[in-house]
């Protein structure tokens, strides 16, 4: 397939039996790749495998950053809770308790108190008095007498009254006679309290509450009084006394009675009393008689323990998360820095055309795609530098080209012409005409290595674009019509840019010649635009022949690549030489089997006086 040959108006080869076309692509091992390698200076040493990275990276350092971070403070706290809270907590609670049994104690002893001034004010009633200490056996007491005895029966806390006047073998009793069954007086343990005497209790059952009776003599307080009065009190307004100690779940305030029997607050004794070692027994607040204060269990510190488990539970699942957590990061950011080390390694090596692996997170993606764009700088800077290189390399060699052949060339062409005018056989006569031919032929590519390589300065002025294009679309008329090729200016407003006018023409005229030369013996058209689109002027030559591969394209304005008969290489490098001179470029677009469209970027006339020059 043929590819648009790099050739100027005027120089098309008339011998079609030259040599074969030369394709020049650009070997792996060729000195582009060799100054590459020569240009980037590493270290000769083989760099550190990634895993000995590894004793020093930083998803190690994480790990062990993260574990200190989350471990320390939780067991700093379950120490803490070990010696200062617990403790705290022991003596916090113990210090409330004793305050609280203090004052339960207190409460006892007042409502016993209360009842005791009960007694005195009903022992000072002189009827009352009178009856107990003068009354005969079995003699009734009037009626004054009982209406005390029933003025005291109306205190809630009591459940009778009884009396034992001096001369009476047995206390009198006025209560509710099953209250008494099952009980015996005299085998009552006598408790001294205050002025008087406690006896009981009497213990309670399932057909009778329990109680006592608190008994004060009138005549003063001895062993065996022979009168006395007394009351018979509830045990559960005693008992009463002490529920603001309990806790629940926690501790049940009990009243231990000199049966050491224990009751409960609502005076009930406990379906199975049990006893612990975290029991806590005050002091007997009357002779006997103490609380205590019931361990049910554990509710309270129990959570705590259960706190403290759960601290370890969670100290544990804190780090085995860290450690995963660092585990699957390590993974992963080896897994995006790996092709990174990979990829620099090529870069290093010289290999500027693999792409680097640009996928990452955050910081990794942002260092994937600064070395990307390392890459394809540093391709560029070398190339730049190569073609320098070669430019000069070319330079020195053109100018011994010229000096070496053109001077022969000239000899050798007077020769042939002086031959020829004296010639008379017509063969011979077409035969040194062709070798003038030739001689023309050679001059001109050897013009075309002195183009490329001494350009000439670009000199920069106001350049009509629309003019150069109807310049070269006269020029090349008769040539495309030759071929049956049909060349199109699309009309548009007249656009000026800022380069060298007779340089602009050598690329338009050299655009369009190649692109007649690629549609040869085939037919077609050539389209040539031109366009302004911000600060720049876009010349464009298309044509619908059999376009450029891929592989192809990007070789095009290489020197000496080329894949025509009578193709020298140099056309399109000079035509990318000049534009460059003039502050522009080349872009070449092309489908296989479509076409292919060039297009000439130049800066635009700014109509500014300062407007520097090319």
């Amino acid at each position: 397939m043929p590819v648009h040959s790099e050739t100027f108006p005027g120089r098309l080869s008339q011998n079609q039996n030259e040599a074969p076309p030369r394709n020049i692509p650009r070997p792996r091992n060729s000195r582009y790749d060799l100054c590459m390698k020569s240009i980037i200076k590493h270290d000769a040493s083989a760099p550190p495998r990634l895993r000995v990275l590894r004793r020093n990276g930083l998803a190690r350092r994480y790990l062990f950053s993260a574990l200190l971070i989350a471990l320390i403070p939780l067991v700093v706290l379950a120490f803490m809770y070990d010696t200062q809270y617990v403790k705290a907590l022991e003596k916090v609670t113990e210090s409330r308790t004793n305050a609280r049994l203090a004052g339960a104690e207190n409460l006892l002893r007042t409502f016993l108190q209360e009842r005791i001034y009960e007694l005195e004010a009903l022992a000072d009633v002189p009827e009352v008095f009178d009856w107990l200490t003068t009354a005969n056996a079995e003699e009734k007491p009037n009626a004054e007498v009982m209406a005390q005895l029933r003025q005291a029966l109306d205190s809630p806390h009591l459940y009778g009254v009884v009396v034992k006047p001096s001369r009476y073998e047995a206390p009198l009793w006025y209560l509710t006679q099953t209250l008494l069954q099952q009980v015996e007086l005299d085998e009552l343990p006598l408790t001294p309290f205050a002025n008087g005497e406690i006896i009981g209790p009497a213990l309670p059952t399932d057909s009778r509450p329990g109680w006592f009776v608190l008994r004060l003599s009138p005549t003063g307080l001895n062993p065996a009084p022979e009168a006395w009065v007394g009351l018979v009190v509830r045990l559960a307004s005693l008992t009463d006394q002490v529920k603001d100690l309990s806790l629940t779940g926690l501790q049940s305030p009990l009243i231990v009675t000199p049966q050491n029997v224990p009751i409960t607050a609502v005076g009930n004794i406990p379906g199975k009393p049990s006893y612990s070692a975290k029991d806590i027994n005050s002091n007997d607040f009357i002779e006997g008689w103490h609380i205590r204060l019931q361990w049910l269990g554990d509710p309270l510190l129990g959570p705590l323990e259960s706190a403290r488990f759960g601290l370890i539970l969670l100290a544990s699942g804190a780090a085995l998360a860290v450690i995963l957590l660092s585990r699957h990061l390590s993974k992963r950011l080896e897994k995006q820095v790996t092709p990174l080390i990979e990829g620099a390694d090529r870069v290093a090596g010289g290999d500027f055309d693999t792409p680097l692996h640009t996928e990452g997170t955050a910081e990794i993606g942002y260092l994937a795609f600064a070395l990307e764009r390392m890459r394809l700088r540093l391709r560029r800077l070398v190339k730049s530098m190569v073609d320098v290189e070669r430019r000069a390399i070319l330079g020195q060699f053109s100018a011994g080209v010229a000096h070496e052949i053109r001077n022969p060339l000239a000899t050798i062409k007077t020769t042939i012409q002086a031959l020829s005018r004296k010639e008379s056989d017509p063969k011979r006569q077409k035969l040194m005409e062709s070798v003038d031919h030739e001689i023309d032929r050679v001059n001109d590519v050897v013009q075309l290595l002195l183009d490329y390589a001494r350009p000439r300065e670009a000199k920069a002025s106001k350049v009509n674009i629309i003019d150069v294009v109807e310049t070269v679309k006269i020029l090349a008329d008769a040539v495309a019509h030759r071929h049956g090729i049909e060349l199109v200016q699309v009309e548009h407003e007249s656009v000026y840019a800022w380069a060298d006018s007779s340089q602009v023409r050598q690329i338009v005229m050299n655009l369009v010649m190649n692109a007649i030369q690629a549609m040869e013996g085939i037919g077609g058209r050539v389209t040539i635009r031109t366009k302004q689109q911000g600060l720049a002027v876009y010349v464009s030559v298309s044509d619908n022949g059999p376009g450029v591969s891929a592989d192809h394209l990007i070789h095009l304005t290489e020197p000496f690549f080329t894949t025509k008969t009578n193709g020298t290489g140099l056309g399109l490098a000079i035509c990318r030489q000049l534009a460059q001179a003039n502050q522009g470029n080349l872009r070449f677009q092309s489908v296989s089997g479509e076409g292919l469209k060039v297009t000439l970027k130049l800066p635009l006339y700014l109509n500014n006086e300062n407007q520097g020059s090319v």
